[in-house]
């Protein structure tokens, strides 16, 4: 496990708003609107999902990740990046889910920075294809780097995803895992981007601080039901105060993701009070985000720590990937 960071930066771009602040503030105001796309499940139906509309519903894969990520980074290295020169990023990526969706290829860190016209520090920065665990996966990365002897003052850490394609949307309907009428364990896709920027206790004010950050792997035989899971949780919250004031669950409307969210729950009743803990589930508000999940969580609660709407001073993030990794993290107030 991986302990303390202070973040001195942050940026989101999201169906829902254009910046952090926005998205924020629109998230906590709970207005999800789902709109219909020009795809169709298999039975004819028009597919529904959130996404950005400031972005051509024709652009699709790479190129709409860039559009999505590029004002995000912008935003988390505004004043930071130029004054520091080329910053090391660690990016969550979803992992490829179709034969047919585009390939992100090995340059899409160094297109994604020059678009945005911010300096990356390639040979130390990472793309992490982990799903929704990615973040915090990138996130322990970033920790490292900072920490490490010669580094510079500052890493972006961040993560981007977007459902918003024909051969996505095609993948997950023929698993019957898109929200609809006669599929009962569905969710509602969506897309994001996020990023925040690690720096050292001199480099920048900060408006959070990294608590602690844990990542694992759960056994893929059948024979575990959420015991990675709720490991990572629990060395995460023992880094908390306790009983953890503020939980946020990257659960969708999935039956196994709501199941194991539960287990973890139940098993860690020294951590999470059923009458103090406050949970809140991001997914009502903007549906699933996949890889960006993390990213959008971590920045979501950045923005209501300086917004002044935080129901409790920490917060403590649960990921829980289709694959088997799991991650947790947990960020403070400044």
């Amino acid at each position: 496990m991986t302990t303390m960071g202070l973040i001195a930066g942050v940026g989101m771009s999201t169906p829902v708003g254009l910046d952090a602040r926005q998205s924020a503030l629109v998230l906590r105001a709970r207005k999800l609107s789902p709109g219909k796309t020009g795809h169709r499940d298999r039975r004819g139906n028009t597919i529904g999902d959130v996404r950005a509309l400031r972005i051509d519903d024709a652009c699709k894969g790479r190129e709409r990740l860039l559009e999505l990520a590029c004002p995000a980074l912008v935003e988390a290295t505004r004043g930071i990046g130029a004054a520091k020169g080329p910053i090391p990023l660690f990016l969550s990526l979803p992992p490829r889910r179709a034969e047919e969706e585009e390939p992100l290829g090995p340059d899409f860190l160094d297109l994604l920075g020059k678009r945005a016209g911010v300096a990356i520090a390639l040979a130390t920065s990472e793309a992490v294809v982990l799903g929704h665990a990615g973040f915090a996966a990138a996130l322990a990365r970033g920790l490292s780097a900072l920490a490490a002897p010669g580094a510079g003052p500052c890493v972006v850490v961040g993560g981007v995803d977007s459902h918003h394609d024909p051969a996505v949307l095609a993948a997950l309907d023929k698993e019957r895992r898109l929200h609809a009428e006669g599929a009962w364990n569905g969710f509602i896709p969506s897309e994001a981007a996020a990023f925040v920027v690690l720096a050292r206790q001199d480099a920048a004010p900060p408006i959070a601080r990294v608590i602690a950050v844990a990542t694992g792997m759960e056994r893929e035989d059948g024979t575990e039901i959420g015991e990675a899971a709720t490991e990572v949780a629990l060395r995460v919250a023992g880094a908390m105060r306790a009983p953890v004031p503020w939980v946020l669950p990257d659960v969708n409307g999935e039956r196994h993701r709501v199941k194991e969210w539960s287990f973890v729950r139940i098993r860690n009743r020294s951590a999470f009070d059923e009458a103090k803990t406050i949970e809140t589930r991001l997914y009502d508000e903007l549906g699933d985000v996949g890889a960006a999940s993390g990213a959008v969580h971590a920045a979501y609660a950045c923005m209501a720590f300086r917004l002044g709407f935080a129901p409790a001073p920490e917060a403590l993030v649960t990921l829980a990937s289709e694959g088997p990794a799991r991650g947790a993290f947990a960020v403070g107030a400044p």
